[in-house]
C-alpha cells in the first residue's frame, strides 16, 4: 500500500481540493442537482488558506484528501474533511483528523465542533466524537434527513 504524507495546503492545491470534496460528497449517491446546490459549501475559498489551518494528504504526489479548521468559531470548527472514495479505508481520514486535532490543541482548544454529513457520523463517533444535537437538513427524497452536530475532544480520554 502506498504511504501518504500530510502537508500544509497551498493556493495551487485549491482546484484539486475542490475536486476531492465533490467526488467525496458524490460517493454518497447524492443527486447531481443536490451536489450543484451544495457547490459553494463544497468549494474552499482561496482566502481561507491564510487564516484557517488547512492540510492536504498526498499519495504518490497526488492530493487525495484534505482537512480545514475554522479558528474563528468557538470552539474551533472542522470546516472540511474529505478523502477520495477510492482512498477511503486507508487511514487518511484518521490521519487528517489527528493533524487537525493537534493544531487545535496547540492553539488551546479542548474541543472541535463538527457539523457532520449523516454518512460521516459513524467515522466521527469511532474517533470519539459526542453527538450533541441534530439540525434538520431535508433534501429531495430524504425529508427527514438531519446533520449531526458533534463535539470532539482534542485529547483522547485518559
Amino acid at each position: 500500500m502506498p504511504t501518504h504524507r500530510i502537508r500544509k495546503a497551498a493556493p495551487a492545491d485549491l482546484a484539486r481540493m475542490n475536486q476531492v470534496a465533490f467526488k467525496s460528497k458524490a460517493h454518497w449517491a447524492y443527486t447531481a442537482r443536490q451536489l450543484e446546490a451544495w457547490r459553494d459549501d463544497l468549494t474552499t475559498p482561496a482566502g481561507t488558506l491564510a487564516s484557517h489551518p488547512t492540510f492536504v494528504a498526498e499519495m504518490s504526489g497526488r492530493i487525495v484528501g484534505f482537512v480545514q479548521l475554522n479558528p474563528r468559531a468557538e470552539p474551533w470548527r472542522l470546516e472540511s474533511l474529505w478523502v477520495l472514495p477510492e482512498c477511503m479505508g486507508r487511514g487518511l481520514g484518521k490521519a487528517l483528523l489527528a493533524r487537525a486535532l493537534e493544531i487545535a490543541l496547540a492553539a488551546g482548544q479542548t474541543d472541535v465542533a463538527i457539523d457532520a454529513d449523516p454518512n460521516a457520523l459513524g467515522f466521527y463517533l469511532s474517533r470519539g466524537a459526542r453527538r450533541l444535537a441534530d439540525v434538520a437538513a431535508p433534501i429531495d427524497g430524504q425529508p427527514q434527513r438531519v446533520r449531526p452536530q458533534l463535539l470532539l475532544a482534542t485529547l483522547p480520554p485518559a
